[in-house]
């Protein structure tokens, strides 16, 4: 699901870096698997890479383990876990001036449109209703810490909060709904 969702970001960025620059390049890349220590940023690039995952609390049930009884059936033996990705949008141009530019235009794109439907994303999976998309912004001890952790120099950049996702178990067991009693006997005397 993840690698779908961010998938769908990185088509919806590219068809409107295509409108807005009138050419055919996808200028959204993710980053090549083989050149991760340190990490290597393509150049004329907007990068997304995922940095952090959390559980989404909020959404959690009380008794996470009570499931759903329906019908003589008991679903959601597991319970849901909705989460919650922190991805960091680099924008890598050989002209710095165009690095804030595509940084510009990525903010003003996800401020046009925080989420993600089946609406305006028919091809949206459906294991997943909506993403919402929120700006974060890092206190620079932490986007210091980050950077760090690439081992590569900053780099213009935004992160982002796109969430929730929600995993969910789909198992059954059937209720029975006779009651056994069993007789216990005991060694009194």
């Amino acid at each position: 699901m993840i690698n779908q969702v961010l998938a769908k970001i990185k088509d919806k960025l590219n068809d409107y870096f295509r409108l807005i620059t009138s050419s055919d390049i996808n200028l959204v890349t993710f980053l090549d698997g083989t050149k991760m220590d340190p990490v290597s940023f393509p150049i004329n690039s907007v990068i997304p890479v995922l940095i952090n995952i959390e559980e989404e609390k909020i959404i959690r049930q009380a008794n996470r383990y009570e499931g759903v009884v329906k019908n003589g059936l008991k679903t959601e033996l597991a319970p849901s876990l909705g989460i919650n990705m922190f991805v960091l949008f680099v924008s890598n141009f050989s002209d710095y001036e165009q690095s804030l530019l595509f940084l510009s235009l990525l903010i003003s794109y996800f401020q046009r449109n925080p989420v993600l439907d089946h609406y305006n994303t028919p091809t949206l999976s459906d294991s997943v209703d909506k993403v919402i998309i929120e700006l974060i912004t890092l206190p620079i001890a932490q986007r210091n810490e980050l950077w760090n952790s690439l081992r590569t120099i900053y780099l213009p950049s935004a992160v982002y909060k796109i969430g929730v996702l929600v995993y969910s178990d789909d198992t059954s067991v059937k209720i029975e709904s006779k009651v056994a009693f069993v007789e216990i006997k005991t060694n009194v005397q």
